[in-house]
């Protein structure tokens, strides 16, 4: 049989234009763009940006291999259109996208030759923002994103650049925002935010072949880069709490709390009270099973709530009267094994109850034979979710410990399983140290630095002045660095504010990572950047 030939991985390509792409002195409403295979044309209303922009969405239509857009606007006088198609045009059979395709044409005798490039990342993270929106206003007033359409607009690419082509000369206020209402406004409170303090002169480029529009240009001016981040919320709104098990209610507040008390208006339930690292969620973990529902006033930095805190609704049993159905258990899990400076830590889902004489089975692998001894551990009577073992153990050597079943209770009704855990202990030589000396730029600010180990911080300091940080005893590994410069000097990270024309902490990474190897000391030099507007 035939095979039917390669598969087909090319998207169409441009066969003409009418008018072609550049023409001037525009006033036919309709263009025609044809290819040279037929396509489909995938959510035009997201994926064709025109700027300037228009009031009403232009008809977009397909006739066999041509594209025709019929413009419902009235073309303003004397202005340079861009058309920029971001992969909606894809061939009929394989989905073979046009990644980008760009037309322009103008009304006047014309066209306008000014650029502006850019980056837009996250303040946060640092990585980029893909399909963002960046606007262009010819004047330079604060209240023109939320108020008025831009006069140009394009969107970030998947590394985060923007550019705008064949703009007017002059200044331009720059502001980029994820449009989460399609309205090209801000006007919502957890929309994506970055802008520029100060306006930016639009770049002349000499005109240059335009007979490819299907690839981006190269960036030939300097770039602008944008920081985006969302407004924090300064309120400490109660959102609705949760109840993910019997016993545990989870409290989550729109912003930070500094100060909280709580006033029971029945009747005070005893609990264990924590609080997150960012302080903007509290947990309840409940002495006693709760059998009736409870009120409470929740205070928090003077805001007051009031909450009805419900009983656990159980879920129904799947295989009612099964006697070989699971029985639910406390869990406990076990940390740090085999770790030469961190003791054993059993970590446990609820609180627990304190106990005395819980014996602990520890085994050593001799090469003689295996060698056991007993300990005798307590859970003191506080609020404990961890718990470390006072064991000492030697180094490079097989051990397993145990604990038999119903030694540890958990507030909530719950008992342990049987604990068993097995490892080789360590020794100092299967650990690295890293040495690093903070070089601050500017006396009277303050930094954060962190050290992290994929997505884990391992550990937090704060810098006022030049001065060495030794990190002692890290497993190898790759790990990385970042400086936040803390303005406020509340020691943490803290969002821009575009109503106050505050823009978010800078977070500086060191840049390049650094491999932790075993028995090797590291030693760096990390000098802060001059904070840059």
């Amino acid at each position: 049989m035939p095979t039917g030939g390669e598969k087909d991985m090319n998207p169409p390509k441009l066969a003409s234009e009418s008018p072609a792409s550049g023409s001037v002195r525009m006033r036919n409403p309709v263009v025609k763009i044809t290819f040279d295979e037929y396509f489909t044309l995938n959510n035009p209303t997201e994926n064709i940006l025109i700027s300037p922009p228009m009031e009403q969405e232009p008809n977009y239509s397909i006739q066999g291999k041509t594209l025709v857009i019929k413009f419902k606007d009235t073309l303003k006088e004397n202005t340079t259109y861009n058309m920029v198609f971001s992969n909606c045009i894809q061939d009929f059979h394989e989905s073979n996208k046009l990644g980008y395709y760009h037309y322009s044409f103008s009304t006047g005798d014309e066209i306008d030759s000014f650029s502006l490039a850019g980056s837009v990342i996250d303040a946060q993270t640092l990585k980029p923002c893909d399909n963002m929106f960046v606007f262009l206003y010819d004047q330079d007033i604060d209240t023109l994103p939320m108020t008025s359409k831009p006069s140009y607009l394009t969107k970030t690419l998947s590394d985060g650049s923007f550019r705008f082509q064949n703009i007017r000369s002059g200044d331009y206020k720059i502001f980029a925002l994820k449009d989460l209402n399609g309205n090209l406004l801000y006007d919502l409170p957890n929309e994506t935010v970055a802008f520029a303090g100060h306006t930016f002169t639009a770049f002349y480029e000499a005109p240059k072949d335009t007979s490819d529009q299907t690839t981006p240009p190269q960036d030939t001016m300097p770039r602008i880069k944008l920081s985006a981040f969302v407004i924090q919320d300064t309120v400490p709104v109660l959102l609705r709490y949760e109840n993910p098990a019997a016993g545990i209610y989870i409290f989550p507040y729109k912003a930070p709390v500094e100060e909280f008390s709580v006033i029971a208006i029945q009747h005070d339930v005893p609990h264990f009270e924590t609080w997150n690292s960012k302080g903007d969620t509290v947990t309840w973990h409940l002495k006693e099973a709760l059998t009736d529902t409870v009120s409470y006033i929740f205070i928090a930095n003077g805001r007051t709530d009031t909450v009805q805190i419900t009983p656990y609704k159980t879920k129904k049993a799947q295989s009612r009267g099964n006697k070989n159905a699971p029985v639910e258990r406390l869990s406990v899990g076990v940390l740090n094994q085999g770790h030469r400076y961190k003791p054993l830590t059993l970590t446990f889902g609820y609180p627990v109850k304190p106990s005395d004489s819980i014996t602990v089975t520890v085994c050593t692998q001799q090469k003689s034979g295996n060698d056991t001894a007993f300990y005798k551990i307590s859970v003191p009577d506080t609020f404990i979710t961890q718990l470390p073992l006072p064991i000492v153990f030697e180094n490079k050597k097989n051990y397993t410990v145990t604990i038999p079943d119903s030694m540890f209770f958990g507030y909530n009704g719950l008992c342990n399983d049987s604990i068993k855990a097995s490892f080789v202990t360590q020794s100092e030589k299967d650990y690295g140290s890293l040495s690093i000396e903070y070089v601050v730029p500017t006396s009277g600010f303050q930094y954060i630095a962190q050290l992290w180990s994929g997505n884990q911080l391992q550990q937090e300091d704060l810098l006022t002045a030049s001065r060495t940080i030794s990190y002692e005893h890290l497993l190898p590994g790759n790990y990385s660095i970042t400086v936040i410069e803390d303005c406020n000097r509340n020691a943490r990270w803290d969002a821009g504010d575009y109503h106050n024309m505050r823009q978010p902490e800078n977070i500086y990474p060191y840049p390049k990572p650094i491999s932790i190897r075993a028995y090797w000391d590291n030693e760096e030099t990390f000098e802060i950047p001059v904070s840059k507007p």
